[in-house]
């Protein structure tokens, strides 16, 4: 891996690099000789130019475009990581790294998205007109993100920086988890213990997740004993299929707190079981201007929503 990083930092300038990932999304050399406006014949030296240098081919090539090999899908991740970095590189250099300007992208799963990522825009851009915000919502898939550096930062469960040399972060809270039933199915004071959680019909995020794994050791070898209405990442989905009356969803307290005081939904908490949110980045990758403005406003924000009871 090492010897594959270094040999892409020696054969690759950017032109090639920007051939490679425009052939890549287009799916054919003659598409992607469209958009850069070069002449295909061209564009094919380029690549097999830097197929040479590598040593590996990158291409499938079939009649009906191109496919990446193994080889390709690797350059492709750093290819993209590469091209963020030039970017926000020449926008850092060129407000002299004073001023934060560029893009942020920021993951979070979609129970802390619905109440940060509106407060933190308005916070953040208000101070900060010259960079572009890139939110995105997900479980299981934020960890990966955050690897391949498609996203800057994002709001993980503390499980999931198994090592901690390879990133930073700000810890948060630890959150509950409940369980959520239809209004009406429990009382306001109720507790239940995971291992009966397990035995109801349930609404679940998809694997992999923090929800699913402890799930799957509960339960182990024996699944009969699960059973699994539907599965969405969506909370807000989870809610309305809750509310319609087709099963229970475990949801952390963020998730459900406005519905608890509505009594739109009946929660019921789960014993010795909390999520401890925290604010993670690569350790090994520069933090631009607008990447640190962003973690002091998220920090600040997600107090404030601490403050307001809504993580418990």
């Amino acid at each position: 891996m090492i010897s594959f990083w270094h040999r892409m930092e020696a054969a690759m300038n950017d032109r090639q690099l920007d051939y490679f990932v425009a052939i890549s999304d287009a799916g054919s050399f003659r598409k992607a000789a469209e958009t850069l406006h070069i002449a295909q014949p061209a564009l094919t030296r380029q690549m097999k130019q830097l197929e040479q240098d590598f040593g590996v081919p990158l291409f499938f090539r079939s009649s009906k475009g191109v496919m990446l090999t193994e080889a390709g899908l690797l350059l492709l991740e750093r290819a993209r990581f590469l091209r963020r970095h030039r970017e926000q590189t020449r926008a850092d250099v060129a407000a002299r790294g004073t001023v934060p300007s560029g893009r942020v992208g920021f993951g979070a799963p979609p129970s802390i998205a619905d109440i940060l990522f509106q407060p933190l825009a308005v916070s953040y851009l208000e101070k900060y007109t010259n960079v572009q915000l890139n939110f995105f919502e997900g479980v299981g898939r934020l960890h990966e993100w955050l690897f391949s550096g498609d996203i800057d930062l994002a709001i993980l469960p503390n499980s999931r920086l198994l090592d901690s040399r390879e990133y930073e972060r700000v810890e948060f809270v630890a959150e509950p988890m409940y369980v959520i039933g239809a209004k009406g199915a429990f009382d306001a004071q109720d507790e239940m213990s995971a291992e009966k959680v397990v035995q109801l019909p349930l609404i679940l995020t998809p694997a992999p997740s923090t929800v699913r794994g402890l799930i799957d050791r509960l339960v182990g070898q024996d699944t009969r004993q699960l059973r699994i209405v539907a599965e969405t990442e969506s909370a807000r989905v989870q809610k309305n299929l809750v509310a319609a009356g087709l099963g229970f969803a475990i949801l952390p307290h963020s998730a459900v707190y406005e519905d608890q005081r509505t009594g739109q939904l009946s929660t019921c908490r789960i014993a010795n079981w909390n999520l401890h949110r925290v604010l993670a980045w690569r350790s090994d990758r520069p933090l631009t201007a607008a990447v640190s403005r962003m973690i002091e406003h998220t920090t600040q924000i997600m107090k404030r929503l601490d403050a307001q009871g809504a993580f418990g």
